[in-house]
């Protein structure tokens, strides 16, 4: 696990957003480019922070014996993940200033493993470069691991009524959920990890459960009931590719699971109490 991310934020009136994007795969023939061009515009004309749990990237290669075909291929240059780091920091360049955390997937990893080249790494340092310096870096986050952001009013003499709002994010594993849509994975992690919202990915659906009750006594002896929600986030692939209109047939590895896969991402919207002025113990995760 990469160490956790750890931000303070403002309300504004009141208001803190987040927008949760994952499984993009930049770099595929088969995903809703525009759409996700779109999401992120309409997330940063919000004032959402913008975080990615995994997949950023496409990133397969023709070495690969199992998934490549030569219909996956963006163009006929030689320098693949050349190429596909600096498509990836071109398509994140305009929306940069509002990105907050880049994590990685098991697409992202198989360079890793197999070419010795870690592309988020490389895309997380050329957006660096791009970002307002006042903002800090965008945190390169791993596989799995911990965001807070501590969410108070900006006074003179710093942030003062702060409170803490924590995700747990993983990119997820094993293969498709065309019964279950993931709720089994979401067991497995609220058992072992604590945090206000567990965040998934990798199954392309849009799953979520918004009532994860917990009861405890804290240490000045009070009783309280804590809600958690968990989301999954899908993605921007096709829901189903078709071959092409002059006869020929294009190998699609998608057709050999059940399910449809879903599009789009989710956001969470956190609110301040007035009277007390920290976070309301209620929060929003809406997916779009």
């Amino acid at each position: 696990m990469e160490l956790p991310m750890y931000k303070e934020a403002e309300y504004t009136k009141g208001w803190f957003g987040l927008a949760l994007f994952s499984d993009v795969h930049l770099g595929a023939t088969d995903i809703q480019e525009q759409r996700l061009k779109d999401d992120l515009k309409r997330s940063c004309d919000e004032g959402r922070r913008i975080l990615f749990n995994g997949d950023m990237v496409e990133a397969i290669l023709p070495t690969d014996r199992k998934r490549y075909t030569p219909s996956r291929a963006r163009t006929n240059r030689d320098d693949v993940l050349n190429e596909l780091t600096y498509y990836t920091v071109d398509t994140l360049a305009p929306y940069v200033d509002y990105i907050d955390l880049i994590g990685t997937g098991n697409h992202d990893d198989a360079p890793i493993k197999y070419n010795g080249y870690d592309i988020v790494g490389a895309v997380v340092t050329l957006l660096n470069t791009k970002r307002s310096k006042s903002l800090g870096n965008i945190h390169r986050a791993g596989y799995q691991g911990y965001a807070r952001y501590s969410v108070g009013n900006m006074l003179p003499s710093g942030l003062k009524h702060k409170s803490a709002f924590t995700i747990y994010h993983h990119h997820g594993a094993g293969g498709a959920s065309p019964v279950t849509k993931g709720m089994i994975d979401f067991n497995r992690i609220v058992y072992s990890h604590d945090a206000d919202l567990y965040w998934l990915a990798h199954k392309h659906v849009g799953t979520q459960d918004p009532h994860i009750i917990r009861d405890r006594l804290t240490q000045q002896n009070r009783y309280e009931v804590r809600r958690s929600q968990a989301v999954f986030t899908p993605g921007y692939k096709n829901a189903t590719n078709f071959s092409p209109k002059d006869g020929g047939y294009n190998y699609d590895y998608s057709d050999h699971f059940y399910s449809m896969q879903a599009c789009g991402y989710a956001v969470v919207n956190l609110y301040q109490d007035y009277s007390t002025k920290l976070m309301k113990k209620d929060f929003e995760v809406i997916s779009r």
